[in-house]
């Protein structure tokens, strides 16, 4: 199979289901992990012989976006912070309203400062920051083994250190001290599920997604009660939120004694960062 007829026969089975500008990204995504191709040399050769294992691979990521499974869980890998970062269905996607919660971060003076990202899937938060600011001294954690193997891979992967830790949010148990304390909780209503889609809903893990509707605050509130006793002296914590829940988690900051509040608009003109001194 020519990769031109690859490419007619992926359109022809998709394109009732996803927009075309879409379908072109996910077209070169795919050529790029499977072939080695970029856009520029598929358009010099089109006529490109797929070899029998890249044609089953090709044809196999057809019947799985299909069946709406997100594009970066059918390669198994996406980027962040222009960085590589293996994924599977035990970890979030990471989103671009991530990418600008960490260049936030990056913002501060991070020099020798110990950093604590809660809640950290694939690593991506955490990951980034060490990249990015080489002196911090970096710890995450996640709840599930599963979850900080993931992580450990990414780290390895982009040849970072850091230290990767398991704990319930729940219950922490810990009495470590940092700088900066940043998450990423899960936030949306079970109630708002009926406006997700189902590359969403059917793929990703909804303990990472979802909070029950009675405590929308939940994870925060938890984390608060961390760091209030658990930020060094001038400490900040920073969350990415919900931007419908925008004013209920700084109401919370401030009940809990943090001044210095800032929420942050991302790309879109949402509030869906916040930041808070101790």
């Amino acid at each position: 199979m020519k990769l031109i007829e690859f490419k007619a026969l992926f359109f022809k089975k998709l394109i009732s289901k996803i927009e075309k500008n879409e379908l072109d990204e996910y077209f070169f995504w795919l050529i790029d992990f499977h072939c080695g191709l970029n856009r520029m040399e598929y358009i010099l050769n089109p006529n490109f012989i797929l070899n029998n294992l890249q044609k089953i691979k090709l044809l196999k990521s057809i019947e799985l976006i299909e069946s709406e499974m997100p594009i970066q869980y059918v390669i198994g890998e996406t980027k962040f912070m222009n960085l590589r970062f293996l994924v599977n269905q035990n970890v979030l996607i990471p989103r671009p309203e991530t990418e600008e919660l960490v260049s936030w971060i990056l913002k501060e003076s991070l020099k020798n400062k110990t950093i604590l990202d809660i809640g950290t899937g694939t690593g991506c938060i955490a990951i980034s920051l060490s990249k990015f600011s080489k002196s911090s001294k970096v710890t995450a954690w996640d709840l599930k083994n599963n979850i900080i193997q993931i992580a450990k891979k990414n780290a390895h992967l982009n040849k970072v250190e850091v230290l990767f830790e398991l704990q319930d949010v729940k219950s922490i148990k810990s009495n470590k001290k940092y700088d900066i304390i940043v998450s990423n909780p899960p936030y949306i209503c079970k109630k708002d599920k009926l406006k997700m889609k189902n590359n969403v809903l059917l793929f990703e893990p909804s303990a990472a997604l979802f909070v029950d509707d009675d405590d929308p605050l939940f994870f925060y509130s938890k984390i608060l009660n961390y760091a209030k006793t658990n930020l060094k002296k001038n400490g900040k914590i920073f969350f990415e939120i919900n931007e419908n829940k925008a004013k209920c988690v700084k109401n919370l900051l401030e009940n809990r004694g943090f001044i210095n509040i800032q929420l942050k608009k991302d790309f879109r003109g949402k509030s869906r960062m916040i930041k808070a001194c101790i």
